[in-house]
């Protein structure tokens, strides 16, 4: 989600996927277990950070072996709120020679990859839990719209007996489906924001980074205060930060550098 790889320290989690370099930071760590914690059983808390690890490296293993497939050689860092995975266009592998060229719409493809690895994660585990048996799942509604807000799932008698691997599902499809369409809102450096700013590239490319920071403040704002409204704190912190510097940016040089996605 973030621009900036942080230092490595000592303490840092390294091992590799698909020949991939993963990276996993303390503060990774820290901030999963803060967000979790709400007092009640520690072993839900762990279960959370467990559900946010496997998640978001889907999400970043997804971008990252799109990436790969366009012949460029990715590493992923997972940090702080979520994490990169970063390329060197300058330096090509021998896998998808060829395929590397840098325009709009192979942005777009590497931006859309981490969500929608994600949906594919989620969409498996509904398929998995329907097909064995062990959960049913229940599309609600706003009023009597069509619009969903929620996929309850109702256990069955085989998962009753694990209460504990039910919170987990119920924590993957959150995290996979809900922070992946959050991430597609066109706020920058969510992957929406990176989306739109490619289109606005395509559109005007003098004036587009500059439009779509300014579409990025209006829409963070909406959800900060959205988030304040329902006593989403944490959400609306989030956001109103995210706002502030997309303010900061219109105001000063383009920092965004490097290829992270």
């Amino acid at each position: 989600m973030f621009l900036t790889e942080p230092n490595q320290t000592q303490y840092d989690l390294h091992f590799s996927l698909f020949n991939i370099p993963v990276r996993v930071h303390p503060l990774f760590w820290l901030v999963a277990l803060l967000m979790g914690f709400n007092g009640g059983d520690p072993k839900v808390v762990l279960l959370w950070v467990a559900a946010v690890f496997i998640s978001i490296l889907v999400h970043e293993m997804g971008h990252a072996l799109v990436i790969q497939w366009y012949g460029w050689i990715p590493s992923v860092v997972l940090y702080s709120f979520g994490g990169l995975a970063i390329h060197n266009p300058n330096i090509q592998s021998n896998y998808g020679a060829g395929r590397a060229k840098r325009n709009q719409w192979t942005q777009i493809i590497i931006s859309l990859a981490g969500p929608g690895a994600g949906f594919l994660l989620a969409g498996l585990i509904v398929a998995i839990c329907w097909g064995t048996g062990l959960a049913q799942f229940e599309v609600m509604t706003f009023g009597q719209t069509m619009v969903p807000s929620n996929l309850d799932l109702i256990p069955g008698e085989r998962l009753l007996a694990y209460p504990y691997i039910a919170v987990l599902i119920n924590m993957m499809l959150y995290i996979n489906i809900y922070w992946g369409l959050v991430n597609l809102l066109p706020i920058w450096p969510l992957d929406g924001g990176k989306i739109s700013r490619e289109l606005f590239q395509m559109a005007d490319r003098g004036m587009a980074i500059r439009n779509s920071l300014i579409l990025s403040i209006v829409c963070a704002v909406g959800v900060a205060i959205l988030g304040f409204q329902n006593d989403q704190r944490f959400i609306a912190i989030f956001f109103a930060f995210m706002a502030i510097q997309n303010y900061q940016d219109i105001s000063g040089p383009n920092r965004s550098g490097g290829n992270p996605w």
